[in-house]
């Protein structure tokens, strides 16, 4: 019989995107840990990014800041929940919850016991609600109170005329179901809504590729910047730090390709101030915290500590002084004084070090990764995010990289809303006043294929456990085996698809056809389906071609055996996958799926429903690019270790 055979791996054709002509108003949305923000802007207007500001509150300030805090009180069913700025600061606003999507097993063990967490699920679990309940009504007002300050902006006429294009940003190192239950809260939240004069689409951009492309809106007119260089963003959010490293391959205009695998932790500033939190209640009498309570502690927390110390510290030898906010009779005369709690530079510096260890070591471990694989340092790292404001976060990364690799901190709002308006220039992109994406390629960070059955089975190149006997086609086949249209660590050139093709033996007809698909986070991607091998999702056909009309062959008893070809198709835009499966021509499947970069998910089994073949002839797979097992190391054991002989053993040749 013939042997079956397989089109080489590669890269199709793009998409070309033609210009939007209707009026849009592109809504970016980054929920945070902490705090969360919003930009927009009209597709008529590109250059012009706005900020929503305005927010209610219940204090005499904060009105007009660019963010607002991811807080939530549900005072009764009845009532609209408090939120943001206007929710109670203490034990009756929940927060923390956007953790809370993830499962307990996609936490890191070091986390799991945070007070901040499990005051978090505990509230939930108090509420009867899930975390995509929490989460659909905090966007709820959130979205409410954007478009009413838009609408303000444009007027209800250009409102009704315009579409709304809402991208929303996600960390890169979430697991995929993270994203299908955004898109749940979202569509909760009503965001999605019909409008009966315009549509509303959603598209969701990863946090780290979000600050870029506002980093490069930043720094592209900068005269020190030559093609070939390469430059670090650092995304220092309230729950994780994401890093991501870029090189100019184009600077009029200015376009970017991932120069090596990017990166992240859940380290960000919340656990900064738990840490400080178990520091201040180490220094308070327990009579005088217990009489502060939970309400009182978080306002002492957010006076002067997240208001105070946090945004000033620098390492500059600075005792601090907080005051009790509650007075005690003194024992001379009937008045009422408060008592002072000091606290010295040293326990600021170890209330920071732990958290500044880990990202120092994720920036680091990028600059080594990139000094490995290109013989030349990066440019700059630059800071973004809330925590990237940070100006102790600014020295320790200065200290360490000795200025061999330049940090750029910008002041003001701008670092804080990088991700909100990163995500409304993604929406710009393809509009008729915006040019294409300046991101021309991604790295894969994890590896995508289908299982299949490979035909004939080779003692020399295949597990005895997966040999099986086909009674379709009448020889014994690799079962289960991994075909991998995407390797962990492989370029991914934006809106050109990876093309696969397959095909399928049937000796009687069939009334549904399901493909498996699957990924893998191992660094090397296993060539069958073992435990390192999970599965992404099933996509089940939507049309089925004739049996009679499929071409014939004979296996070796003599039998009709009908045969399928068909070809998978995937493109990537970094938080999703989009599948195609075509036969003739026709696409007769689609679907859209979440990336998965966790180590959780269900292990890949052997789908009943189909097994697709190829033959056993593999390409050349000499020209990929795989990652050293050294890229995810543990942040460091101080000890007594010098920071710079530290920082110096990481970067060769600084």
């Amino acid at each position: 019989m013939p042997r079956p055979t397989r089109t080489r791996r590669g890269a199709g054709r793009g998409t070309r995107h033609l210009p939007e002509t209707d009026p849009s108003v592109i809504i970016g949305i980054d929920f945070g840990t902490t705090f969360s923000g919003v930009a927009w802007a009209r597709s008529t207007r590109p250059e012009q990014i706005n900020i929503i500001t305005s927010w209610k509150t219940s204090f005499n300030f904060n009105s007009d800041k660019e963010k607002v805090p991811t807080s939530i009180s549900y005072r009764n069913k009845d009532e609209t929940p408090a939120w943001g700025y206007a929710a109670p600061i203490g034990e009756s606003s929940l927060k923390w919850f956007k953790l809370c999507l993830l499962e307990r097993e996609d936490i890191p063990e070091y986390l799991r016991g945070s007070q901040n967490l499990q005051t978090a699920r505990a509230s939930l679990e108090k509420l009867g609600i899930h975390a995509v309940d929490a989460i659909s009504d905090y966007l709820r007002e959130l979205w409410n109170h954007s478009l009413g300050c838009v609408e303000r902006a444009e007027g209800a006429s250009m409102m009704n005329l315009s579409s709304l294009k809402v991208i929303v940003t996600l960390p890169a190192i979430w697991p995929a179901y993270a994203l299908y239950r955004m898109k749940e809260a979202i569509e909760k939240a009503g965001i999605m809504n019909f409008r009966s004069t315009a549509d509303t689409t959603l598209q969701f951009i990863p946090e780290p590729e979000a600050a870029a492309l506002a980093s490069l809106q930043d720094i592209s007119d900068r005269a020190d910047i030559k093609t070939g260089d390469h430059f670090v963003v650092c995304d220092a959010g309230g729950g994780t730090v994401d890093i991501i490293t870029y090189t100019v391959t184009s600077k009029d205009p200015m376009k970017v390709k991932e120069s090596v695998k990017g990166d992240g932790k859940l380290c960000g500033a919340t656990f900064v101030d738990e840490r400080f939190r178990l520091l201040l209640k180490s220094k308070i009498p327990l009579s005088s915290w217990e009489r502060l309570g939970e309400d009182g502690v978080a306002r002492l927390m957010n006076a002067e500590w997240e208001n105070g110390i946090k945004p000033q510290f620098c390492n500059d030898g600075r005792d601090w002084t907080i005051q009790i906010p509650f007075s005690s009779r003194k024992r001379d005369h009937d008045q009422f004084s408060s008592p002072d709690i000091n606290i010295t530079n040293q326990e600021i510096i170890d209330v920071f070090r732990p958290i500044m260890s880990q990202i120092v070591e994720l920036v680091t471990t990028q600059i080594q990764e990139v000094k490995r694989r290109y013989k030349k340092l990066p440019k700059f790292v630059i800071l973004v995010g809330g925590f990237g404001r940070c100006q102790h976060l600014f020295s320790c990364l200065k200290r360490g990289l000795k200025d061999k690799v330049e940090i750029l901190q910008s002041s003001g709002a701008r670092p804080w809303t990088a991700v909100c308006r990163g995500a409304a220039l993604r929406g710009l992109e393809g509009s008729s006043n915006t040019a294409e994406s300046a991101i021309c390629s991604r790295i894969a960070r994890a590896s995508y294929g289908a299982i299949y059955n490979v035909t004939p089975w080779c003692e020399k190149e295949h597990d005895i456990r997966d040999k099986e006997w086909c009674p379709v086609t009448q020889v014994y086949i690799a079962a289960d085996q991994a075909s991998w249209f995407l390797r962990i660590g492989d370029t991914i050139k934006v809106g050109k698809p990876v093309e696969e093709q397959f095909h399928q033996d049937f000796n009687e007809p069939v009334d549904s056809i399901s493909t498996c698909l699957i990924y893998s986070n191992a660094i090397n991607p296993s060539v069958r389906c073992d435990e390192t091998v999970k599965e992404l999702c099933h996509i089940r056909w939507s049309s089925i071609p004739k049996y009679d009309d499929l071409p014939s062959w004979k296996n070796s008893k003599g039998q009709l055996v009908k045969r399928l070809d068909y070809i998978i198709k995937m493109t990537s835009n970094g938080v999703s996958l989009d599948f195609e499966i075509s036969y003739q021509g026709k696409i007769v499947a689609s679907k859209n799926v979440a990336v998965d970069y966790s180590e959780s998910g269900v292990a890949a089994r052997r789908s009943v429903e189909q097994h697709l073949f190829v033959d056993s002839d593999d390409d050349d797979d000499s020209g990929t690019y795989v990652p050293p097992d050294s890229e995810r190391p543990e942040a460091p054991n101080w000890g007594n270790l010098n920071w710079d002989d530290h920082m110096a053993s990481r970067i060769p040749g600084m």
